[in-house]
């Protein structure tokens, strides 16, 4: 790949002004593509006949133009032109989408770019095309490890399975402790991916009642005696709907109860990293009856496509064949891509942002919405549960909420008739900014104040 040098002899001005307008110019016109490396500015400065403290101050003010962007330990890449900012305010026909979990952009997209186009600089594409193994390659078995220890489950790379994102982990877990038409215990109100997986596979979910603290152990002991159920879906952490953090004290007591029904435990970790002090994973206390499932999805990209399973010692082989019956191996570019940000510091920064995101979105909504939300246990997420006031019917508030271009989705509730299950999660990060969130929230509030609505036409 050439590096990209300006030519500055019909240049007039500055030297650093004319460097930044011709990169500039050349981006504008397609020949300096979005994560291209520029060259090191001592390197840059020498092929130019320039001094270095020239070619610095041209870098600071094409970063101060959204040009590019400098990583310690990386390189300087040139980042994508943005847009033109909209108005805040709302044109007629846009939706504000409050139903979709997705985490809010922290510039993941320039990130990724700069580090594809690294690995087209350095000549490994061509390596990562072919059929690699199944379960994925050592090396990046072992940076995902790495990054998952950090976040408090420890893995041996052989016991990791690189996957399609952790809704592909789950299926593959499910198919192997579970046949169609047997229960599988989960929480009441469940993850929408859990609903899909058993209206297309036909497994029987049973909600067990939750609390502030998320599954009740009471209730879960008596769902095995009373189902016959030999497996449990669950997510301890930042529970989606409600976002509810089960305690260490729990954690245990839970444990128990699956060892003491010999049941297997599906454990979906996908907001694990948003806790600044880890807690130990459930899967950590019955690791040789448990299935554990994260993806990069929230703290990164949906878009990669990529997670990782631990399973126990005694399923590696069929892992594996599940893994080759679904989809042969996860995409070994995009599990590169994620390797090297684990390494690189790349990913770490990412959570950072996406952590102080969380927080931002956490607090508009709290603040606009107060008096209405439960209290918060846990850390900020991306989504909150609102619980349904009295007298208001949910058919009612995703109507009202639609006609004023907010998009609300009912939660999978396998018990509706419970009154926890009366609510609505709204999720935070798809909005484009704070300010178009508060916009929806003031608007739903808005909605909660007045009488509920009900159309018979």
């Amino acid at each position: 790949m050439t590096d990209w040098v300006p030519s500055l002899s019909a240049q007039r001005g500055p030297r650093y002004v004319a460097i930044v307008d011709q990169l500039e110019e050349d981006i504008t016109a397609g020949r300096v593509k979005p994560g291209t490396r520029l060259l090191p500015q001592r390197d840059m400065a020498e092929r130019l006949g320039l001094s270095v403290g020239t070619v610095s101050k041209a870098y600071a003010e094409a970063e101060q133009r959204g040009l590019i962007s400098g990583e310690v330990g990386r390189g300087t890449f040139v980042l994508r032109r943005k847009a033109p900012a909209k108005s805040e305010e709302r044109s007629a026909g846009h939706s504000i989408n409050l139903a979709l979990n997705v985490p809010p952009s922290t510039g993941e997209a320039d990130v990724i770019a700069a580090t594809l186009a690294e690995i087209v600089a350095e000549g490994e594409m061509e390596g990562l095309l072919g059929y690699l193994p199944h379960q994925g390659r050592r090396d990046h078995r072992e940076a995902i490890a790495s990054w998952l220890a950090i976040h408090g489950m420890a893995a041996d790379p052989d016991r990791l399975f690189i996957t399609h994102g952790a809704q592909h982990a789950l299926s593959i877990a499910l198919a192997l402790v579970a046949a169609p038409g047997d229960p599988v215990l989960t929480e009441t109100l469940t993850y929408s991916g859990m609903l899909a997986l058993s209206a297309q596979s036909g497994y029987r979910l049973h909600g067990v009642a939750m609390d502030s603290d998320g599954l009740q152990p009471e209730a879960l002991d008596r769902a095995f005696r009373e189902t016959g159920a030999r497996v449990l879906y669950c997510m301890p952490t930042l529970q989606t709907p409600t976002g509810t953090l089960m305690p260490q004290e729990r954690r245990l007591a839970i444990a128990d109860i699956l060892r003491r029904h010999d049941a297997f435990l599906l454990e979906d970790d996908a907001y694990a990293f948003l806790l600044p002090v880890p807690a130990r994973p459930l899967s950590a206390l019955v690791p040789e009856r448990s299935f554990y499932a994260v993806s990069l999805a929230k703290c990164l990209a949906p878009g990669l496509r990529i997670g990782a399973m631990i399973a126990p010692d005694t399923f590696r082989d069929r892992c594996i064949n599940g893994l080759r019956a679904t989809g042969w191996m996860a995409v070994p570019a995009m599990a590169e891509t994620v390797s090297r940000l684990i390494q690189n510091g790349g990913l770490a920064r990412q959570v950072m942002l996406k952590r102080e995101r969380a927080v931002a979105r956490d607090d508009v909504v709290r603040r606009v919405l107060k008096g209405w939300l439960p209290h918060r246990a846990g850390p900020p997420c991306f989504h909150v549960w609102l619980p349904l006031p009295m007298g208001r019917t949910l058919t009612a508030l995703v109507a009202q909420a639609a006609q004023a271009g907010i998009t609300l989705a009912p939660p999978g509730a396998l018990r509706p008739h419970d009154p926890a299950s009366l609510g609505v999660r709204l999720c935070l990060g798809a909005a484009a900014s704070e300010a178009e969130l508060e916009t929806a929230v003031v608007e739903l509030r808005s909605i909660l104040e007045r009488a509920e609505a009900i159309s018979l036409v």
